[in-house]
């Protein structure tokens, strides 16, 4: 089995998400096995989704003992996959996803992994392509799955084919187990996988390497319209802002192609189908206030000037004193601050103005970093590259406007600890 080990660099500490299932045991073990001769540390991330009861504990117990045999490191959580479904109104593909990318993303910002590396491979590569075509994608859908995302996720066996990785199992006595769920016809992949694949073979049994081709032209033709989309801007409500002028100057195809680089940038735009940017593009003709409602609980808003993206629903506000201990949030996850030695941010408690509070996010919001630039929330957290989806549920410390703590990212250099600080108190966010 041959991966692609340019996605490694040396003394990178790769997470590998793993499931329990053939695809990511498989990568599992090869950088196990390569570790050395790759020049990498190696540890495993397991994500529970609260989706299929006992069965799913049961894999997450697998991949543990497994790691223990083997002396692999682990990290893991429990997510409820359903209900997040329920409060984002989204599906449970969508909602198990997004969870598992929080998860990703906080080991990514806290240093415990420098790159993440999924089990994609060609199959998948496959399925994702048709299946973005039956729900009526562009020419950006056709890329597929990326061999590399942001510099920090990779797909290491895209090249890979289902039965390559069989046969390294095999091989290799690779120990797995099988998910119930991917054989319910109900999720779009699985009827992809079951029921439309196997006759595409029979006819075009070259298929695979078919669409591999496709997909490199893809991102030829994309790289180009890259580097003349139309600019836009996220205001300190994370909206994605367009300039109508600018919109309707350019040609229709560069706009649609636009609006779904400015929402991948932004995180929303997984799944984004054609047809809503072809709502999108409408809006340009009607008249000021009109909103069309878009997948994913987005809307976007005909404004005189400008148009707008943004969530439907947004996180109610919630506001509570700043403390020592324990305080739980109305997302469910627990703020603790105190003088305890562990991981989280560190900050200076004697800085902290009386009168400051635990509260999410405001309009107006600023941010002192550590070379003592100002400058408003949404801006810092957009130039550090932090997901849109997440700034809502972000807990802060601050005075007024001004954020002193933005947990579990930064520190503002108003409360760092110095020569002078006598405590020292460190603040994590735990679910």
């Amino acid at each position: 089995m041959q991966i692609n080990t340019a996605l490694f660099e040396r003394g990178d500490r790769i997470g590998v998400a793993v499931s329990g299932g053939r695809d990511s045991m498989s990568l599992l073990h090869y950088l196990v096995e390569h570790h050395n001769d790759l020049m990498i540390r190696v540890l495993a991330i397991h994500v529970e989704h609260g989706i299929r009861g006992e069965a799913s504990l049961a894999d997450q117990q697998f991949v543990l003992n497994y790691c223990s045999e083997h002396d692999i490191p682990v990290c893991y959580t429990k997510v409820d996959v359903p209900g997040y479904a329920k409060d984002h109104l989204i599906g449970i593909e969508q909602a198990a996803r997004e969870l598992r990318y929080h998860y990703f993303d906080e080991l990514l910002r806290k240093g415990v992994v420098d790159k993440i590396a999924t089990a994609h491979q060609l199959d998948d590569q496959c399925e994702t392509v048709l299946m973005r075509i039956f729900r009526g994608t562009g020419v950006k859908g056709l890329e597929g799955i990326p061999s590399a995302r942001s510099g920090k996720y990779i797909r290491p066996m895209l090249s890979l084919s289902r039965l390559d990785i069989q046969e390294y199992c095999e091989a290799h006595n690779v120990p797995h187990v099988e998910d119930s769920t991917n054989l319910n016809l109900e999720y779009t992949r699985n009827f992809i996988r079951h029921e439309v694949l196997p006759v595409v073979e029979k006819m075009f049994p070259q298929y695979r390497k078919s669409i591999e081709r496709l997909t490199g032209a893809a991102k030829e033709t994309i790289s180009f319209m890259d580097s003349v989309a139309v600019p836009y801007e996220v205001d300190d409500r994370s909206r994605i802002v367009f300039s109508v002028a600018a919109l309707t100057a350019a040609h229709p195809a560069l706009v649609r192609h636009s609006i779904r680089k400015a929402m991948i940038e932004q995180g929303f735009a997984l799944d984004f189908e054609q047809c809503n940017l072809m709502d999108v593009l409408s809006l340009l003709n009607k008249e000021t206030g009109k909103e069309i409602s878009l997948s994913q609980g987005l809307v976007a808003i005909k404004a005189p000037e400008h148009l707008m993206i943004m969530r439907a629903t947004e996180s109610v506000p919630y506001e509570f004193p700043f403390k020592k201990g324990d305080t739980v949030l109305p997302n469910g996850t627990t703020l603790t601050i105190g003088d305890y030695r562990g991981v989280g941010l560190r900050f200076d408690p004697k800085k902290i103005p009386e009168g400051s509070v635990i509260r999410n996010r405001r309009e107006g919001d600023i941010f002192t970093t550590f070379g003592g630039f100002t400058k408003t929330l949404g801006n810092y957290l957009t130039n550090i590259k932090y997901p849109n989806r997440d700034r809502d549920d972000l807990p802060l410390i601050a005075h007024g406007k001004d954020v002193l703590v933005i947990c579990g990212v930064e520190i503002s250099q108003k409360v760092k600890v110095d020569e002078n600080t006598e405590d020292v108190y460190t603040v994590k966010v735990s679910n």
